[in-house]
C-alpha cells in the first residue's frame, strides 16, 4: 500500500501548485496594492501551470516528462530562495511563509520523482474485459 494516497506524477502537484502561487499574487494585489507581487506571483504561477500542462502533454504522448519537472523544480528554487529570505526578515506567514513552506515541500517531491522515482510513471494500458 505505498503511495497509495500520494501522487506521484509532477502534474499532479505542479498545476495546483502554479495555481497557489498566481493565487497568492492576486490576493498579495488586492490585500495589499502590491503591483510587484501581481505580476511576479502570476507570471511565476502561470509559469508553473504551463509547465505542469507540458508535462502532462508528454507523459500522454509517452516521452519524458523529466524536462518539465526539471524546470519546474528550478523556478521553484527560485521562489523558495526569494520568499525564505523574506520570511526569515520578516517573519510574517502570510505570503512568504507559506509560499517557503510550500516551496521547500514541493523541491522535495520535484527531487523524489526525478531521482528517486525515475521520473512519473509509464501510463498503465487499460485492460478490456471480454
Amino acid at each position: 500500500m505505498t503511495g497509495m494516497c500520494f501522487p506521484k506524477h509532477d502534474f499532479c502537484f505542479t498545476l495546483p501548485w502554479g495555481g497557489l502561487v498566481a493565487v497568492f499574487g492576486v490576493l498579495g494585489f488586492l490585500l495589499k496594492k502590491s503591483v510587484p507581487s501581481l505580476v511576479s506571483g502570476g507570471s511565476i504561477g502561470l509559469a508553473l501551470v504551463a509547465m505542469g500542462v507540458g508535462s502532462l502533454k508528454s507523459w500522454s504522448s509517452g516521452k519524458s516528462s523529466a524536462p518539465w519537472t526539471t524546470a519546474s523544480a528550478l523556478v521553484t528554487a527560485a521562489l523558495a530562495n526569494v520568499m525564505w529570505k523574506k520570511y526569515l526578515s520578516s517573519a510574517v506567514l502570510f505570503p512568504s511563509g507559506i509560499l517557503a513552506f510550500t516551496s521547500a515541500f514541493m523541491l522535495a517531491f520535484y527531487a523524489k520523482n526525478l531521482f528517486v522515482d525515475g521520473g512519473n510513471p509509464p501510463k498503465t494500458a487499460s485492460v478490456k474485459a471480454d
